[in-house]
């Protein structure tokens, strides 16, 4: 049965989603019209999976049509992100740093055999990114040698998307959620620790800022080697197809760092 939107007070929204206070203590995260239905798919696998695991992220309580258009009901949790604490709190860069590696650590230890393949999603993305084919070639190539895997993989794991609560931090926006090796969705993080820029809103030019980046990108990679050194050893070995196939998301403030990285990355191969 399709529900409706109605007067539902809209909380935020983004590129591909808009964001509603829904019934019963519940958000409705509802994805605009023409959105991948496999995609949402993905999102709401990926969610389950994390509820089901324990690891800390809002419950999953349905998948809704509103509108014509698909949505998540999701749990409503009260707090602000990391990304946003981290702005008004820069001196405990480390405290926040070392949670982020202890939640994907743990994350890394739950395993997920039906979830998408990590490996088959990055060959896919590497394939629709705008570079020359002898860089998609090589990326692709890397890849090949590379093991697939079988634990929990958040893959877009960053401050923004994790949230402080009351009750202690959850994992949110599990859109990309896949099952793979824990080196590669390290190797994503660390590609948006070092690459990407904040979101408009949040700290923008804090973050940007090299020194207060580099902090907690240096604390997240201590802590989480102590707890996964096998994983942060080869993480380096994915440092390639995930630049590549972060090309195919198409932000052009990013561009420029991205192939000047990917061009470091091919001279080291």
């Amino acid at each position: 049965m399709e529900e409706h939107i109605g007067s539902a007070t809209l909380l935020g929204h983004g590129r591909t989603t808009e964001v509603y206070a829904w019934k019963e203590g519940s958000v409705l995260k509802l994805f605009v019209p023409g959105f991948p239905s496999p995609l949402v798919d993905q999102e709401a696998d990926g969610t389950r999976a994390a509820n089901a695991a324990g690891i800390p992220s809002p419950q999953l309580r349905g998948v809704v049509t509103v509108d014509g258009r698909r949505g998540l009901v999701l749990e409503r949790l009260a707090g602000r992100s990391m990304l946003a604490l981290l702005g008004r709190e820069p001196a405990r860069v480390t405290y926040y740093a070392r949670i982020f590696a202890e939640l994907q650590a743990r994350m890394h230890d739950c395993h997920v055999p039906g979830l998408a393949s990590r490996r088959e999603d990055l060959a896919r993305r590497i394939a629709r990114a705008g570079v020359v084919a002898r860089l998609k070639g090589n990326a692709l190539a890397t890849l090949e040698l590379l093991p697939d895997g079988d634990s929990l993989c958040h893959c877009d794991f960053h401050p923004g998307n994790v949230l402080m609560t009351p009750q202690g931090p959850s994992v949110i926006d599990w859109s990309f959620a896949a099952r793979g090796t824990p080196a590669s969705d390290a190797a994503r993080t660390a590609l948006l620790l070092r690459i990407a820029n904040a979101p408009p809103g949040s700290f923008r030019v804090a973050w940007v800022e090299r020194e207060t980046r580099n902090r907690f990108y240096r604390a997240w990679l201590k802590h989480y080697r102590e707890l996964q050194p096998d994983a942060a050893d080869a993480m380096w070995n994915w440092l390639l197809p995930v630049a590549v196939a972060r090309l195919a998301d198409d932000i052009p403030e990013e561009r420029q760092r991205l192939m000047a990285l990917i061009e470091e990355l091919q001279q080291k191969r």
